[in-house]
């Protein structure tokens, strides 16, 4: 006997590929989906397009040829090997296993790849995505929370969402994990920290000495496509999104913490977006890159507190940091670093604003317990959870059994 099993669709997914904006207007254009629709996920991995940091350039020059000149005996390139999980070149340093026994060629890998690449190339220059996003926040009745992530893909073989065009992928292709936001190194293969600032007083010079020539300041805050182009949809379209999730711990990434350093627009959109009222819930990741070397200074500008503190009606508040910390040590700084006072919590989080907060959460931050304790016992009445994850204490004797006592 067959049994009708309605279709549920409670969230959707869009970027830069025309199967997932194929079904994203699908759905839109569906008289019952579209009223069911709660979540707009934007997936801004885009899928990587060739060699960039300095420090893979580095390593290839050093064989004598430009990086992106340099193919394979299969005739991909070797920017496409060293990212893939399968290479046997001791050069390229695989960092993962195979992602299924029937693995895919690395010439039939390559030749998936490259219309991809294509299609991605004319979606970013037209624009799709953010017309089929902007016509969504139109149609969607029952929206209420936005996703940016560029952690889709998550690792081989275990995406973080499996979106159509995932879902699409042959069994056993095998291609280099978009990482189109910044990432800290997840290992110590040597990777340089990006730690460039949102608006450099130097222009472009200290992103084209990290990223190459092509690297203006722009292009790079164009890294950061995706949150730029929805908080400006958001705010344009005056759609009234109660619940905003910025992400990117997942790959030690996140929205960079530099935009917090001086007012811009991209900070300003962010403030207009929390000071709506209604506004009850933000998941915050950072990309902080080497922000202990700077004396915490981003977090001391006091811009991340101001702009916290204008969602009136929040309920639930995550913030997450990219700061390298194992085993409640912060592993980029010297014992002797630790002697110096650190930022206290309450440069962040101005607690007394959030009179109906009902979830709190840090993650990656270096804490002194005392001020954690202080922080905590101001929290509202209203309060059910906290999360702390991953914390180091400034104090080497203190651990997570002092803060319970």
């Amino acid at each position: 006997m067959a049994w009708a099993i309605p279709l549920h669709f409670d969230r959707v997914f869009i970027s830069a590929n025309s199967l997932n904006i194929q079904v994203f207007k699908a759905i839109v254009a569906n008289e019952t989906f579209r009223h069911q629709v709660t979540e707009i996920i934007w997936d801004d991995a885009r899928l990587f397009t060739g060699s960039e940091r300095w420090q893979y350039k580095d390593e290839w020059e050093y064989h004598g040829q430009e990086p992106d000149m340099i193919a394979t005996e299969n005739g991909c390139p070797k920017w496409f090997q060293k990212g893939s999980s399968t290479s046997d070149d001791d050069w390229c340093h695989p960092y993962t296993s195979p992602v299924a026994d029937n693995q895919m060629g690395l010439a039939e890998c390559w030749d998936y790849y490259k219309p991809l690449l294509e299609d991605q190339r004319q979606i970013l220059a037209a624009n799709a995505d953010i017309k089929a996003f902007k016509y969504g926040l139109q149609r969607f009745t029952s929206l209420k929370r936005i996703t940016i992530t560029p952690a889709t893909h998550g690792r081989h073989g275990t995406p973080l969402y499996r979106t159509p065009m995932i879902r699409a992928f042959p069994p056993g292709f095998d291609y280099p994990i978009p990482k189109a936001w910044p990432t800290a190194p997840m290992n110590d293969s040597g990777e340089w920290q990006d730690e460039l600032p949102w608006i450099s007083e130097e222009g472009h010079a200290p992103y084209q000495w990290f990223y190459g020539a092509h690297c203006t300041a722009e292009k790079y805050r164009e890294k950061w496509r995706g949150y730029k182009l929805v908080s400006r949809a958001l705010i344009e379209c005056e759609n009234q999104v109660t619940e905003l999730r910025i992400k990117g711990h997942e790959i030690k990434s996140g929205l960079s913490c530099r935009i917090f350093d001086q007012p811009c627009t991209e900070y300003e959109d962010i403030c207009t977006l929390l000071r709506r009222p209604g506004f009850r819930y933000l998941d915050l990741d950072l990309f902080t890159g080497l922000i202990e070397h700077d004396d915490w200074a981003t977090y001391k500008t006091g811009l991340l507190r101001d702009a916290l503190a204008q969602a009136k009606d929040l309920q639930h508040l995550c913030v997450s940091a990219s700061t390298d910390i194992e085993d409640a040590y912060c592993q980029q700084l010297d014992p002797d670093d630790l002697e110096r006072p650190v930022f206290s919590l309450r440069t962040i989080f101005l607690i007394d604003h959030w009179p109906r907060l009902q979830h709190f959460g840090i993650s990656n931050f270096l804490i002194e317990i005392d001020d954690l304790v202080d922080v905590l016992s101001a929290l509202p009445p209203t309060l059910r959870s906290v999360e702390l994850i991953n914390l180091a204490f400034r104090n080497p004797d203190h651990g997570y059994d002092d803060l319970i006592r």
